[in-house]
């Protein structure tokens, strides 16, 4: 046998070949593979939070659970580059220690890039100068202390119960020409000064009378305050409160007689729950909404409440809070060239242009500012047979009261 060809020789030469093949692959494979430090980050989650009241006696939970019906949305259809967006929604509780806890969760760990979807009583107060010092910005669905809308790192995208206040003032006097208007306000904390502060604004602003507020604590009867106005003469009445105290309130309206007063309530008003109690309420009903009617056949719209029907998720004005801030959050991560870090998501979200969004009155813009209100268009709808309807056809727009 030639020994240049026995068994010994052709297995050495397939063993070189395999070898060799195997070297090249792993080069190639090499060449191919981005750098060892970005391979990891390209399999990694894209981590958000929100912190909200999701438990308690002022729990609204939706606007978080609104933002994560989205995400889930985004992930399913592959994420962000392929990277699947991790949501971490935490309580703020019922005390300050809670909230503070909640948020130095997401502010100390270092891939949580942005909030999105936040919604709370405490969360702003406590934890705004905590987020400012992290580097993280919160795009919260529904804001409601004033130091929320005076906070370098967060970001309401609700009118606001202030701004609420304002719009409903402005649709009173100028549409409604109310000539005795009354306005009562819920005694939650830190709010009173906030509504006080907002109208002082407007009066000085808009030159325009603006009425004396009157404070209704959580758990008051306000059979007496509503005897008072009817006393009064007010021919028109806003009233800031939440779904249920409005539900209170109009109740103790109806077995008064407040025959031809008017009613203005704030977005939280605009349910089908209080469509259907106020159906036959005497006098005319108003609600400020801040988002494109929620009923709304627009396509956007339908998207909207496809996924939040799908997530079995109230229709609200809350769920469209968390959902657009989710969507707005989403347009700035896909902005981002390079890692996407706390650092390049804060600058895509301050360097995005003013962008139109079909759910909101007005164009969306974060910049560089030391306050945020970035929505303050409201869109007064009337009760009519126990159904919402557009009252006017053009936006209510308010100019910003409360930055510093």
């Amino acid at each position: 046998m030639n020994p240049s060809t026995g068994p010994g020789r052709g297995a050495s030469l397939r063993g070189a070949r395999a070898m060799a093949l195997a070297t090249a692959a792993l080069w190639l494979c090499g060449a191919m593979l981005p750098p060892a430090a970005a391979a990891p980050e390209a399999q990694r989650p894209i981590k958000l939070g929100a912190v909200s009241a999701l438990s308690g006696p002022h729990a609204f939970p939706e606007s978080s659970q609104a933002a994560k019906a989205y995400l889930d949305a985004v992930n399913a259809t592959g994420g962000i580059r392929g990277r699947r967006i991790e949501f971490i929604s935490l309580d703020e509780g019922t005390s300050p220690a809670t909230a503070a806890a909640a948020a130095s969760r997401l502010v100390n760990d270092p891939e949580v890039v942005a909030l999105a979807g936040s919604s709370g009583l405490l969360d702003c107060a406590v934890n705004a100068d905590r987020y400012a010092a992290g580097g993280l910005m919160s795009l919260q669905g529904a804001s409601v202390s004033p130091v929320c809308f005076t906070a370098s790192h967060v970001v309401p995208l609700n009118n606001g119960p202030y701004i609420g206040l304002a719009s409903a003032v402005l649709f009173a006097r100028q549409t409604l020409r109310s000539g005795r208007l009354c306005a009562a306000v819920m005694d939650l904390p830190g709010m009173v000064d906030g509504f006080r502060r907002a109208l002082g604004q407007l009066a000085k602003v808009k030159a325009i009378e603006v009425p004396q507020l009157q404070v209704l604590a959580p758990e008051q009867d306000p059979t007496e305050l509503l005897r008072a106005m009817k006393v009064q003469a007010c021919d028109t009445v806003i009233f800031t409160g939440h779904e249920a105290a409005v539900l209170r309130w109009s109740e103790v309206a109806q077995a008064l007689g407040t025959r031809g007063m008017t009613s203005i309530y704030l977005t939280p008003a605009y349910t089908d729950r209080v469509a259907r109690a106020l159906a036959t309420h005497d006098g005319a009903v108003y609600v400020m909404a801040e988002f494109e009617p929620w009923k709304s056949r627009s396509l956007p719209s339908q998207d909207w409440r496809r996924l939040m029907q799908e997530a079995r998720l109230p229709l609200s004005s809350l769920s469209q809070g968390g959902y657009v801030a989710a969507q707005m959050l989403v347009r700035a991560l896909r902005q981002v060239e390079g890692p996407i870090t706390r650092e390049t998501v804060t600058r895509a979200l301050q360097q995005m242009p003013p962008s139109s969004h079909p759910l909101l009155g007005m164009p969306f813009e974060i910049g560089h500012r030391r306050a945020h209100n970035p929505n303050r268009a409201a869109l007064p709808l009337k009760l009519q047979q126990g159904n919402w309807y557009i009252a006017t056809p053009a936006w209510i727009e308010v100019p910003e009261l409360l930055a510093p």
